[in-house]
């Protein structure tokens, strides 16, 4: 499927910024849901859509109720870089990448591998046979999850440092 044909208004959701080679404005209605999405690179995934949407128009305007978030203030002042202080700040105290380490485990047979993991890792779930365990370094989950038996028939996936948690 090509790009839309050339129109003067398109409304849609994040993937339009995908599908549309160029627009004289790119407008981002309640952009609050991106600046406060529970999930700890939600400040880059915002202002990487920003970055994406000033790449295909000359204006960028986005509606919000926190004009002083640092994601927009690096936007308005073409700095990404303001966003860096607070952001590593915030990872390092969770404990989040690149200060920890965390995958997803899912799939058949997520139950029975993330219960064989030690207890330098943390195993968190939803109820849904979808696992987020964390470490403090690569090096510790990557041995635990190598040393895990996957379990005969199992379906397993593991998401390493996923984009969205």
């Amino acid at each position: 499927m090509g790009a839309p044909a050339r129109s003067g208004i398109y409304v849609g959701t994040e993937a339009v910024l995908h599908r549309v080679r160029s627009a004289d404005v790119v407008a981002f209605l309640e952009f609050d849901s991106e600046l406060l999405a529970p999930r700890f690179r939600a400040a880059e995934q915002a202002l990487a859509l920003v970055v994406r949407a000033a790449r295909l128009a000359p204006e960028v305007m986005i509606q919000t109720f926190s004009p002083d978030h640092d994601v927009i203030v690096a936007a308005a002042a073409g700095d990404p870089a303001r966003i860096l202080d607070g952001e590593r700040t915030r990872r390092e105290m969770l404990g989040l990448p690149p200060f920890g380490a965390l995958a997803v485990v899912s799939g058949a047979g997520s139950a029975a591998l993330v219960a064989q993991l030690p207890d330098s890792v943390e195993v968190g779930g939803d109820g849904t046979g979808r696992y987020l365990v964390r470490a403090s370094d690569w090096s510790t989950l990557g041995t635990a999850l190598n040393a895990a038996e996957r379990p005969s028939g199992s379906q397993v996936r593991v998401e390493v440092d996923p984009p969205r948690v």
